[in-house]
């Protein structure tokens, strides 16, 4: 037998929940409503942060922050955990990338033969 659709909540039944939640924030028990995040000012901040950090120093930090994120028994992964995986694929193939070209015996390539070949299979992922 299938499970029976719960019934739509009724606008009193609506208002009777804003008003508890209300309350209960303003009694101090539930936390108050959390702001959005402003996206694009919080990538231009990070950026500038990170702009000012020692590049030699700071891929311990970066594979910290990694480990501390992702692991190896992730049980349900988030948008952001993806993002992260995406990220150590694209090192990965970034370097399987540039030891190709070496062993081809070339330093230079063309910023569409990465994007093509590294960048955006990863990203279509």
């Amino acid at each position: 037998m299938a499970a029976k659709k719960p019934k739509r909540m009724t606008q009193r039944e609506k208002d009777s929940r804003a008003a508890a939640k209300k309350r209960l924030q303003e009694e101090g028990i539930l936390p108050p409503n959390k702001p959005r995040l402003n996206r694009k000012k919080f990538a231009a901040g990070v950026w500038a942060e990170y702009e000012l950090e020692n590049p030699a120093s700071f891929d311990i930090w970066l594979y910290k922050a990694i480990r501390a994120t992702v692991g190896p028994d992730m049980r349900e992964v988030t948008a952001e955990e993806v993002g992260v995986l995406k990220l150590i694929k694209l090192a990965i193939e970034t370097r399987k990338f540039h030891e190709r070209l070496k062993a081809e015996g070339r330093e230079t390539y063309k910023l569409k033969e990465y994007l093509d070949e590294v960048y955006e299979p990863v990203m279509k992922l």
